[in-house]
């Protein structure tokens, strides 16, 4: 058996719960031993340096945050590109490319086809 697959399936919920108490007990144990072996005495820093102050007070309410290996698509965006439904089923031109592969997932394909969304964009706002 492959040693990644044979390790996803000793991860089950007992096995993953008995590793963990494994470590905890060792903390555990070692706090009762001695507990002078777990931290030094350091005294507590109050003041970390001081920041300079803002210029203007924060207007932000909520961040949105998008953690994505590329660029987002035009699908998520809401950004209308006429133009890309011209290229449908056409190559994805050299001139965006640059010679770079897109992403890992499509280093096996034989060519790149331009796929606009297939719903019409209609603004609201």
């Amino acid at each position: 058996m492959h040693p990644f697959a044979q390790h996803a399936l000793q991860q089950t919920r007992r096995y993953f719960f008995g590793q963990s108490a494994a470590g905890i007990g060792t903390a555990a144990l070692a706090s009762v031993l001695n507990p002078n072996l777990l931290s030094a005495n350091t005294p507590v820093k109050t003041s970390f340096g001081e920041l300079p102050s803002l210029h203007h007070s924060p207007a932000a309410k909520r961040v949105i945050w998008l953690f994505m290996a590329d660029a987002p698509s035009q699908l998520d965006l809401y950004d209308y590109k006429p133009k890309l439904a011209d290229f449908f089923d056409k190559d994805l031109p050299e001139s965006v490319r640059n010679g770079q592969r897109i992403t890992t997932m499509t280093s096996g394909q034989t060519r790149l086809p331009c796929a606009p969304s297939i719903f019409k964009f209609a603004q609201h706002g």
